[in-house]
């Protein structure tokens, strides 16, 4: 009995028919197919979750859906190509050699350098709208794969479009960030792309929710964090520590020590603290970054923009970072204006010089433009 029921199961395995090779095929890849429309989805609904949670203004440069746009070749449009330039449309100024570089509307661009402004800016009363006590250029450059920082000083004065001259940080209390924009447009001769600003009261949670940052203090700065950042750890010393949200925003902001050309390296350094972070977070702790602080902040980048450029993040994150500051050293006049009726200390920037920087900087080789600096 047995024997029969055995040569009955291989009697029926082997006249079993099997599915040809192509059904088998299409049946795997409809079930790949379906199973990435799926995670698809699933993401395209936590991309979006996200999204939501940002501020998101809608002005005249919000418009494009990514950070890397071909500029209209369109003959009657107001682009030219800076090999194309005449003398006098370099505005006097060395460009770096750049085949990417051209004018549009009159400000130097690069279709594969995109310009973010950020912008820390503290309220020092209600109803205030606050002035921007950090300003800093955030360039993704993806033509020589550098990640560019440049901070703007504070105390220079400049001339704001439609005012009279102030000082560059005023321009945010006139008439918030599409103002300041245009003014360092318009003294500096570069295309800035889009903005974000963060105000300095959601500093210590985007810091917090990061899990701290990594700084070096010298003894001094240590003394000052202890004592007035309000975190109850009072242990800091000369020496590499972890800040807290509530260290690296007084760390930031340090005005005690040296003067406002330290202070913008200070928050340069929690800038790099930042990116070197990322770099080495996992997924957990990105997302409960993204998730906890996107709400903090306010922009101009639309959402494709914004998924554009985080779709590339790790890349940039691990592009080489650099860094300038503007006005550089000899590049400027300290002096006393009247401003309101108050004598005022200010920084008179040469702006030829300035914008020769900047535009060499962020549009050229970072690594050749430091290397010419440095005289090697």
């Amino acid at each position: 009995m047995k024997d029969s029921f055995e040569e009955n199961s291989r009697r029926h395995l082997k006249t079993r028919p099997r599915l040809p090779k192509k059904l088998v095929a299409r049946n795997a890849a409809i079930l790949v197919v379906s199973l990435l429309f799926l995670f698809t989805g699933a993401f395209m609904v936590y991309a979006e979750s996200l999204l939501g949670r940002i501020n998101t203004v809608v002005d005249e440069s919000t418009a494009g859906d990514g950070p890397f746009q071909q500029t209209s070749a369109d003959p009657d449009s107001d682009v030219s190509s800076a090999a194309e330039g005449a003398d006098g449309e370099t505005g006097g100024i060395t460009l770096p050699d750049s085949e990417g570089l051209k004018k549009v509307g009159g400000l130097w661009h690069d279709d594969m350098i995109a310009n973010i402004l950020v912008m820390g800016v503290d309220d020092y009363q209600p109803n205030d709208p606050g002035r921007t006590d950090s300003m800093m250029l955030v360039t993704i450059d993806t033509r020589h794969q550098q990640l560019k920082i440049t901070s703007f000083m504070r105390d220079m004065y400049v001339a704001i479009p439609g005012y009279s001259s102030n000082r560059i940080n005023t321009a945010y209390f006139l008439e918030g960030p599409s103002l300041l924009v245009s003014t360092i447009e318009a003294n500096f001769g570069i295309d800035i792309d889009r903005w974000v600003v963060v105000d300095f009261s959601a500093f210590n949670e985007i810091i917090d929710a990061m899990g701290g940052v990594e700084i070096t203090l010298t003894q001094d700065e240590a003394n000052l964090v202890n004592q007035y950042s309000g975190d109850p750890r009072w242990n800091l010393s000369e020496g590499t520590f972890v800040l807290s949200g509530a260290q690296a925003r007084y760390y930031s902001r340090i005005r005690a020590i040296g003067d406002d050309f330290e202070r913008t390296q200070r928050q340069r350094n929690v800038f790099s603290s930042i990116v070197n972070k990322f770099k080495s977070s996992d997924i957990g702790t990105i997302n409960n970054v993204l998730y906890n602080t996107l709400n903090l902040i306010q922009t101009n980048m639309s959402r494709n923009y914004i998924l554009s450029l985080a779709s590339q993040s790790l890349t940039y994150l691990n592009y080489d970072l650099h860094e300038l500051r503007i006005p550089g050293d000899n590049q400027y006049q300290s002096t006393y204006v009247n401003i309101s009726g108050y004598s005022s200390a200010v920084l008179v920037p040469d702006r030829e010089a300035c914008s020769e920087s900047l535009v060499q900087f962020v549009f050229g080789d970072a690594d050749e433009y430091e290397a010419l600096q440095n005289g090697d």
